[in-house]
């Protein structure tokens, strides 16, 4: 273990004995520490900076860059989907800053270089970014702050690859945004264009309040097709599902879920008859009593639209061409699915497996020759004390939290292994490497590893409690942050949980601070 050496505990105590002049004086003015590939990022914002620091061998790198001024003020701060790069917004210090206008800034993850500044004219308050890493959109989600008038339908569609953002307002018919999707972009890192009757969109779906406004960012002109999806009915959009045409169903079909009603939204996309882009040709699928998520599954000559109907507890299968249908009845809870590759006879078919939280069942339906009603039969697995997350994985397995305990689901074998846990299992403090979880729960101080080939679990005692659980894939480390002003972090080996093997750093927030 590193420990503070005899001449920063000099430091720190010359800084407390000095503190009309100390620069750190008081609780530092932080954000959260956000992750990159490499390293850790902090916003300072009571000195106007950015702080990277970078695990390295035995010691940590610390670097820090200018952002905005005393005019300004970091409102959040965000890393891009490949981990290269830290997106920080700045806004006027205060209500009575005049003639600041607000700016996004991109800075490589490394703390290197000059930062790329977008103006972008407004507060905003959320950030998607597209899983092609090319584009983020910047809106005001439902929880937006700002306290000065703002336009709820404003965006700013920023370019990662370069320096341009482009304002947008959106056409809609009165309903605040919500939400920002990115349809069909399914593959990390790899652009995903939408063919519509042999030209490629680059589309990006704004879903607000009974309605969803699409728009091409790759269009020099932005054309939207602002879509109405029945305010009379109380349909309120919450998720989007693509379907690229394919010789069953020529045109591509975006799937729109609404979080009430027993509807789903199909909006074909076609193109505009003077070829100057595109539109969307509207109807609603009637899907039972509810429908609480969706996939589409071609079986033979059939395009089938599959919903979980959690209320009936059945699968509903919608042939999308003439809104005919069946259900299959599952004879135990579910509202979430998705697809996975089965054997059966030696040929591989598509499988839904359908679950719901807090439920004790996990059910898996062969799509197989699904249209003979002999062939609808679902299995059960059954997960004895409950529910509380699933995460895939890969194609035959998925973990589940379940309280304290943790199960690994083996599909082809239908084995459910159980894992004993002392803290309730959390998405956010845990990643998955390779066949390796790491596990690392706020408020408790245990770092764990289970190599999920053998099953077998390792544990490591810290000597704080875990304040944030960061994993790192540059450096392959797991970093942890424990509660303290001036910075306190253990760098722990995933391959080699162990004491001897790991490093504590302290006192790095205060680097530089003498420099002052």
């Amino acid at each position: 273990m590193k420990r503070p050496s005899i001449l920063r505990h000099g430091l720190l105590i010359l800084l407390a004995a000095c503190e009309y002049n100390d620069p750190y004086a008081g609780a530092l003015d932080l954000l959260p520490p956000v992750t990159t590939r490499d390293g850790l990022v902090w916003v300072d914002r009571g000195h106007d900076e950015v702080v990277f620091v970078l695990p390295k061998a035995d010691a940590l790198t610390v670097r820090r860059a200018a952002i905005g001024d005393e005019h300004t003020i970091v409102a959040w701060s965000a890393v891009t989907r490949d981990g290269d790069s830290v997106l920080a917004l700045t806004v006027p210090a205060t209500a009575k800053e005049e003639d600041v206008d607000e700016q996004l800034h991109r800075l490589a993850a490394d703390g290197e270089g000059e930062a790329v500044v977008y103006d972008v004219h407004a507060p905003f308050s959320s950030v998607a970014l597209s899983p092609d890493h090319r584009r983020a959109v910047l809106f005001f989600g439902e929880d937006a702050g700002s306290e000065q008038l703002h336009n709820a339908n404003q965006v700013s569609i920023v370019d990662l690859k370069g320096d341009r953002a482009v304002n947008v307002t959106l056409n809609g018919f009165g309903g605040a945004l919500r939400s920002v999707e990115f349809p069909g972009q399914l593959v990390e890192g790899e652009p995903a264009p939408i063919a519509i009757a042999g030209k490629a969109h680059d589309i990006v779906a704004f879903l607000a309040a009974s309605e969803v406004v699409l728009l091409d960012m790759d269009d020099a002109a932005l054309d939207q097709v602002a879509i109405p999806l029945g305010m009379d009915i109380g349909f309120a959009p919450t998720t989007t599902l693509l379907r690229p045409g394919n010789p069953l169903f020529a045109d591509p079909v975006l799937f729109v879920r609404s979080g009430q009603g027993a509807e789903v939204g199909m909006l074909t996309l076609l193109a505009e008859a003077d070829g100057s882009g595109f539109t969307a040709q509207i109807s609603l699928i009637s899907v039972g009593q509810s429908g609480s998520d969706f996939v589409y599954h071609d079986s033979g000559e059939v395009p089938y639209l599959i919903t979980t109907d959690p209320v009936a507890g059945e699968l509903v299968f919608t042939d999308i061409r003439t809104q005919g249908g069946f259900s299959v009845a599952l004879s135990a809870p579910a509202s979430q699915l998705f697809l996975r590759d089965a054997e059966d006879g030696g040929a591989t078919v598509r499988q839904v497996v359908a679950w719901a939280p807090g439920g004790t069942t996990i059910s898996t339906l062969d799509l197989g020759g699904i249209e003979d009603s002999l062939g609808r039969k679902p299995k059960h697995l059954s997960i004895e004390t409950g529910v509380d997350a699933l995460v895939r994985l890969d194609n035959d397995r998925v973990l589940i939290g379940s309280s304290s305990r943790l199960y690994v689901v083996d599909f082809p074998s239908e084995q459910v292994t159980p894992l004993s846990s002392q803290t309730p299992y959390d998405p956010q403090g845990s990643a998955l490497v390779g066949d390796r979880l790491l596990l690392g729960t706020v408020g408790q101080q245990w770092v764990s590893t289970v190599d999920l080939q053998t099953l077998n679990p390792e544990s490591m005692l810290l000597d704080g409690i875990i304040a944030s659980f960061h994993y790192l894939p540059g450096p392959k480390r797991i970093v942890v942050t424990h509660a303290d002003a001036i910075g306190h972090l253990t760098v722990v080996d995933p391959a080699d949980p162990a004491r001897s093997t790991s490093r504590v750093h302290w006192g790095f927030l205060l680097d530089g601070a003498l420099d002052r």
